[in-house]
């Protein structure tokens, strides 16, 4: 008999591990009990998706990062994986949410469940998120002392500029807004910042373990702009080994298809996400 295979990276059996690999995935992730606070975020993620990626990237008890937090779809995700976890995040009402979350809802059989008016168990402990810059939070990280890092970074570069901006909040977060990835000024400022991302991410993370983005392409004055390819060479420029992607869509919650361009020409209707999955080699 030949010998066992150990798996290094996950607690996957062999086939979950193949169904894993395929390029296309279609997911039919309904909106969860935690999602009518987390809506509030425009581009929130499934705590049942990043479940589902931290399970392949790591392993029980092992450390993932997000440094673009968000409303904690990561976070969330690793409470469900018996992860632990770190988020950062640049704006506070974002925190508030996910701070909400961690106090009205537990963990039970693998979901997130509401907390009963007159359920007096002691709170779950979720994972951390600070509030932050990331650039100046990751100094802070030692060396290769994390073992996977999975986010979706803001990359609606020129797409909503307004970013925080809004008659009540602009002078609350101003500055927060300046620093956001998603108002950069251009694409190529954008990616910029990115690469500055990827040098930090490659510093505190340990040697052959994945860096897991999430990025759209876009389409702009009538060009596709494949963004999640642009990420990916800039991440190879850092030092990482581009290993693949998987082209993510949520069935469930899916855009609905707009007419563009209808008789005319092409436009695509962009339902998809790539999922970027790079290793330091």
């Amino acid at each position: 008999m030949g010998k066992k295979l150990t798996n290094r990276l996950n607690d996957l059996t062999s086939s979950e591990w193949l169904y894993w690999t395929d390029t296309l995935y279609i997911t039919n992730y309904p909106p969860d009990a935690t999602h009518y606070l987390r809506k509030a975020h425009g581009a929130m993620k499934p705590p049942e998706l990043m479940a589902d990626i931290i399970k392949f990237f790591t392993k029980k008890g092992e450390t993932v990062l997000d440094p673009f937090a968000g409303v904690g779809g990561t976070l969330l995700g690793a409470a469900l994986t018996d992860r632990k976890a770190l988020g950062i995040e640049l704006n506070p009402e974002w925190v508030k949410v996910y701070q909400e979350i961690c106090r009205t809802f537990k963990v039970r059989e693998g979901i997130l469940e509401r907390r009963g008016d007159f359920d007096q168990s002691p709170p779950d402990i979720f994972p951390e998120m600070v509030l932050g810059d990331c650039f100046e939070i990751f100094p802070t990280l030692a060396d290769g002392s994390l073992d996977a890092v999975i986010t979706d970074p803001p990359y609606g570069c020129q797409h909503k500029i307004s970013g925080f901006k809004s008659e009540t909040n602009f002078n609350m977060f101003n500055l927060q807004e300046s620093k956001d990835l998603a108002n950069a000024a251009d694409f190529p400022a954008f990616l910029e910042l990115m690469k500055k991302v990827g040098q930090e991410v490659w510093r505190v993370l340990k040697s052959k373990r994945y860096f897991v983005m999430i990025l759209g392409d876009r389409y702009r004055d009538g060009e596709y702009i494949p963004l999640g390819y642009l990420v990916s060479q800039v991440m190879q420029e850092v030092g990482f080994k581009f290993k693949g992607l998987r082209i993510w869509c949520n069935k469930a919650t899916q855009r609905p298809l707009k007419p563009y361009a209808i008789m005319t020409s092409f436009v695509p209707n962009i339902t998809h996400q790539n999922i970027l999955i790079l290793r330091k080699e």
